[in-house]
């Protein structure tokens, strides 16, 4: 069974490298491999799709992109 979520990504693919599913591909910090685009939650490929991590992957992103713009 399926509830048919599909991310709205659609905008983002001549900017972001996508997963098959349109889910934005991220590495640990939740970067992109665009410099300083970091994503969270259910929008990344790999997220375990439960509240508690993404709230754990947004802190994350919030981390790492303090001290990208901090460079």
């Amino acid at each position: 069974m399926s509830i048919g979520l599909k991310p709205n990504t659609d905008y983002l693919k001549s900017i972001l490298p996508l997963g098959a599913n349109g889910l934005i591909i991220t590495d640990e910090k939740m970067e992109t491999k665009v410099p300083g685009i970091f994503a969270a939650g259910d929008i990344r490929h790999n997220s375990a799709r439960q509240a508690i991590t993404a709230a754990g992957d947004g802190a994350t992103a919030a981390i790492y992109a303090e001290k990208f713009i901090s460079k």
